[in-house]
C-alpha cells in the first residue's frame, strides 16, 4: 500500500526534513515513527527538501508498507510517537503511480518579515529586519520582475544543475501593520530560492540595488551577483498542489 501524508513542522529545532549523518532531521523522526508502526524500515518521499530552521503547514511526503493499516490508523499512530514539533494533518491511501515530488504540479511558499520592533517570542518564525526604513512600493515592484518563466540561476545556491528555468505564477504581499506575508506560488523552487530573492527584493527596498540592476542580476546567470540570503526562520513551506 501506498500511503500520502501531509504534515506540519516547526523547524527551528532540526537540521532541515533530509535525513544527515550529524542532526535531528524531520525525515529522522518520521521514519522512525513508522519503524515503531510497522516494525519495517521505510523511507519517506517529500515533495522537496526544506533546509534548516524553515517551517512546513503543508508538505506532503509518501511511503510504502506492507503492514495491514488504514489512512485513519497510520495518522493517528504516527501523531502518538512523533515529537510535538511535528504533527500529521491528513493521510490517505494513493495510487502505485502517485510521488509526492514528481506528482507535484506547483507550491506555495509563504515569507514573513517583521519590520516593527524586535520580537523575541517570534525569532524563530518570523525574519526580524534590522533596517526600519525601505520603500514598500520599491519591494513589491522588484517582486514583479520574477514573475513568469526565467532562468533563476542567479537565484540558487546549488550552481551544479542543469536546468535552472522555473516558473512563478504569482507573488502577493499581505501586510498587517509592521508584518509583511509574501506568498509566491510557482511550479518549482531551487535551494535557497525563494531566501535569495526574498533578501535580493530588501535591497532594492533599501536602496542598495535599482530595478534595472536586480534585472541585470537575473540575466547574468551567476550567484555571485546576487550575495544575500534571507534567513530561514522566516520561511514556510504551505502547501503543495496535485
Amino acid at each position: 500500500m501506498r500511503f500520502k501524508c501531509e504534515c506540519s513542522y516547526d523547524g527551528s529545532s532540526f537540521k532541515g526534513f533530509q535525513v544527515q549523518k550529524n542532526g535531528n532531521t524531520i525525515q529522522s523522526e518520521i521514519e522512525k515513527a513508522l519503524k515503531k508502526i510497522s516494525n519495517e524500515d521505510i523511507k519517506i518521499y517529500a515533495s522537496g527538501r526544506t533546509d534548516s530552521g524553515v517551517h512546513a503547514m503543508g508538505q506532503v511526503f509518501h511511503f510504502d508498507t506492507s503492514c495491514n493499516i488504514n489512512a485513519s490508523g497510520v495518522k493517528r499512530a504516527l501523531n502518538s510517537y512523533l515529537p510535538s514539533a511535528i504533527h500529521i494533518n491528513d493521510v490517505e491511501e494513493v495510487d502505485s503511480d502517485f510521488h509526492a515530488r514528481f506528482s507535484a504540479i506547483k507550491k506555495e511558499y509563504h515569507y514573513l518579515i517583521n519590520f516593527g520592533e524586535y520580537n523575541p517570542i517570534r525569532r524563530d518564525y518570523e525574519y526580524q529586519y534590522p533596517y526600519k526604513k525601505i520603500d514598500r512600493s520599491l519591494l513589491e515592484k522588484a517582486s514583479k520582475l520574477f514573475i513568469g518563466t526565467k532562468d533563476f540561476r542567479s537565484f540558487t545556491k546549488n550552481q551544479d544543475l542543469d536546468n535552472t528555468v522555473r516558473t512563478i505564477y504569482s507573488i502577493d504581499f499581505i501586510w498587517d501593520k509592521d508584518l509583511l506575508t509574501i506568498k509566491i506560488v510557482g511550479n518549482g523552487f531551487m535551494q535557497n530560492m525563494v531566501r535569495i530573492m526574498v533578501a535580493m527584493w530588501l535591497e532594492v527596498a533599501r536602496g542598495r540595488y535599482t530595478l534595472e540592476e536586480l534585472n541585470d542580476i537575473m540575466e547574468k546567470k551567476d550567484r555571485t551577483f546576487a550575495p544575500k540570503t534571507a534567513p530561514s526562520c522566516g520561511l514556510y513551506l504551505y502547501k503543495v498542489y496535485y
